[in-house]
């Protein structure tokens, strides 16, 4: 996407020489829908970015993304030098200050260091159009141990639409808008009700069914761009171009989970039969969270009884056991309150060996149901958690 440019640059902090700063230029016609975290603790950058989209000023759009640092719990003093970067910023591009969007990631409690970032900044606008998706996606990296980027193009009735994904994100995850630092691009032509639409749907799917350590950011922000400059209009082709959105925000999500901190498996949860959608989501959330099981899942133990015990603890809803059906893999388990005559041990274990592990729950005959990504907790996320300031 040509109409995309992207400058990548380093304020030589936190990281060194390493890439930890960028600068995206939107043309005129871009429509944005933003989703930001629901914890009561927002980051100055959500705050100020929240402002700025819902102004929907004419002229371009720019994405100010700074890596190191969250500009969280800092009060008025954040809030003044986040502002501070856009005005500056305004005056170097010759626009508005609301024209600029911003996004931080990393240490909470910590003022920016403005001279520095400034400095950086100045660089990425030197090299927009110059730097590259890849650097775009190292750039934003903290704890990250790979990038998250996906690249696809599909056709429609013989017209190209590309769409673009970066991400970042490896702890701290436990969304309830979006997730971490999500960008995801299209020059699909949609108006701005289809685009927050479908956003919010393709989110519900995707980075909110996914958990690592059942802790929600200050910073979480998803943001879909629309640049519109495909012949292809999302109207005239809904369904598919809905399905491609969506399966785009799942593989991104995925992508994080396979890069949590300090986790070996990937673990999907899925939870049917509950009275709606949304007890079904609580439950597997819940569920997701557990650390007996999390450590259960790191030692390849099979142990049934405790995925019983979390769905049987969920606080305010009633579960009868003897209604409740566990599978493990393709293996009933549990059963009208015991186990299933069917089941061994060693089909367990088996199924605990895995890199990625099924459990399915079924608590009735409704047809609501959630499915949710997880993965395991080890003594490397300990680690990583207490040993530095991440």
């Amino acid at each position: 996407m040509k109409e995309i440019k992207i400058g990548t640059s380093s304020s030589k902090q936190k990281y060194g020489d390493r890439l930890d700063t960028v600068l995206i230029e939107l043309n005129e016609k871009t429509k944005l829908s933003g989703l930001f975290t629901t914890n009561d603790l927002k980051a100055a950058p959500v705050i100020v970015c929240k402002e700025n989209i819902n102004e929907n000023k004419k002229g371009k759009k720019y994405l100010v993304i700074n890596a190191g640092n969250a500009n969280a719990a800092t009060g008025s003093y954040g809030l003044k030098d986040c502002k501070d970067i856009n005005a500056y910023l305004g005056k170097e591009f010759d626009c508005q200050e609301n024209q600029f969007l911003p996004f931080s990631t990393g240490v909470i409690g910590e003022r920016l260091n403005l001279p520095a970032l400034k400095k950086a900044l100045i660089k990425g606008k030197k090299n927009l159009g110059l730097s590259n998706w890849k650097e775009f996606a190292e750039a934003i990296m903290t704890t990250d141990t790979k990038i998250k980027l996906i690249k696809k193009t599909i056709l429609v009735k013989k017209k190209k639409v590309n769409i673009f994904a970066v991400a970042k994100g490896s702890a701290m995850i436990h969304p309830n808008m979006a997730t971490l630092l999500s960008f995801i691009f299209t020059d699909l032509r949609i108006n701005n009700g289809d685009l927050h639409k479908i956003h919010r749907t393709a989110c519900d799917q995707s980075l909110n069914a996914i958990s690592v350590d059942g802790d929600l950011s200050t910073n979480d922000s998803s943001l879909l761009v629309a640049t519109g400059s495909s012949l292809v209009n999302f109207k005239d082709n809904r369904e598919l171009l809905e399905k491609e959105i969506i399966n785009t925000f799942k593989e991104l999500s995925k992508k994080l989970m396979l890069d949590a901190e300090g986790s070996s498996k990937l673990i999907s949860i899925k939870i049917k039969g509950l009275r709606s959608n949304n007890l079904c989501k609580k439950m597997a959330r819940h569920i997701s969270n557990s650390l007996l099981l999390k450590t259960a899942f790191t030692g390849g133990d099979p142990n049934w009884g405790r995925i019983i015990m979390a769905a049987c603890n969920l606080e305010d809803l009633k579960i009868n056991p003897n209604n409740i059906d566990l599978k493990i893999g393709p293996h009933k388990v549990f059963t009208k309150g015991e186990l299933n005559k069917n089941y061994s041990e060693k089909k367990g274990l088996n199924e605990f060996k895995k890199k990625h592990i099924n459990l399915e729950l079924n608590f009735g005959k409704t047809s609501s149901s959630f499915e949710i990504l997880t993965c395991d907790i080890s003594s490397e996320y300990i680690r990583m958690n207490s040993d530095y300031r991440s």
